[in-house]
């Protein structure tokens, strides 16, 4: 489907269902491929792609690694892979990857628009639907940077505002609408794009995928125009994290390939501090434990030091499962 239009679609809690009303409002023939990415998490298998079949006049199915891009068809990201488009001479065709997680999703919503920017550049429309934190923002900023199309489901209309509202934050102009209006102004849309276009010419910058991919070829990631080192580590692997700047979003990645919109980042953060926090809890009961029975040895009838140190690892531990629970600990 080179030359082809490529319709990229992103959702999370509460996306299925507006989902099914934007396919529903499909026209069967639409001129364009398109693309679908929920949070899926790591489950055996999607059906989402035969309940889209049912909602609208589309053929949808979950999508195969290396099957080609064709008009008029819905292709659902497999669960734990991402969704990505590798261009090709005799036509575009998905690629299912294992790269590093981006958002803490994978399939991620801005690795599959950032992807699809890569291979089709302006000829993309791509769409937000509910869902929370901020996963397709950057993508969204990606294809306006290309002159492609953003649309975003009205965050009144969505059952989680969060993600609409961040790509709206990172395209000022991305179009709303109500998820059941969404359908036929996407068909518009496509007809409205430039003909002809051609992929981003910028030189590919992420991790490699399951498929052999080398780093510097594979299409998730686009080179910055700039970015800056920051004193923050990656939640997920612990490196290094870049700042990377767009005209009203900036992102995080590390040089592994994991990626971050800002609230996600600030969510994966809090996540992190809170399980070493726990970790910190554990440690202290298992020491003053331990120094309890060291006490229980010693042959002088006044406090030992080992009951010190049980005493003070021990209410160190009550105080911060106390500020863990919100209340008084238990």
């Amino acid at each position: 489907m080179a030359g082809d239009a490529l319709l990229v679609i992103g959702a999370s809690a509460g996306g299925v269902e507006a989902l099914v009303e934007l396919v529903a409002g499909l026209p069967p023939d639409l001129p364009a491929a398109v693309l679908v990415t929920v949070h899926t998490g790591d489950r055996p298998r999607t059906t989402l792609g035969r309940v889209l079949a049912r909602a609208g006049p589309l053929p949808a199915d979950q999508a195969a690694d290396g099957e080609p891009l064709r008009a008029g068809r819905i292709l659902v990201a497999a669960p734990d892979r991402h969704l990505l488009v590798r261009r090709d001479g005799g036509g575009d065709t998905a690629v299912l990857s294992t790269g590093p997680k981006v958002n803490r999703h994978r399939p991620a919503v801005d690795a599959m628009f950032a992807s699809a920017v890569r291979a089709r550049g302006p000829r993309v429309v791509a769409t937000v639907l509910s869902g929370a934190l901020d996963d397709g923002a950057v993508g969204a900023a990606l294809v306006d940077r290309a002159g492609g199309r953003v649309l975003v489901q009205d965050p009144a209309d969505a059952l989680f505002d969060s993600m609409p509202r961040a790509a709206v934050a990172a395209v000022p102009d991305a179009r709303a609408a109500p998820a059941a209006e969404l359908g036929r102004l996407l068909a518009t849309t496509v007809q409205e794009l430039p003909v002809g276009g051609d992929g981003m010419t910028d030189t590919p910058d992420g991790p490699g995928g399951d498929d052999g991919m080398a780093a510097s070829r594979d299409p998730a990631y686009l080179r910055p125009d700039e970015s800056a080192a920051t004193r923050m580590g990656c939640p997920e692997c612990g490196g290094g994290l870049a700042r990377i700047d767009l005209p009203h979003i900036g992102y995080f990645r590390c040089h592994v390939g994991h990626q971050y919109s800002p609230r996600s980042l600030e969510a994966a953060q809090r996540e992190a501090a809170e399980a070493k926090l726990w970790t910190a809890i554990a440690a202290l009961e298992e020491h003053a434990a331990l120094a309890r029975f060291l006490e229980q040895g010693a042959d002088s009838e006044q406090p030992s030091e080992y009951a010190l140190r049980a005493e003070h690892s021990a209410e160190t531990a009550r105080l911060m499962r106390e500020r863990l629970l919100g209340g008084r600990a238990t």
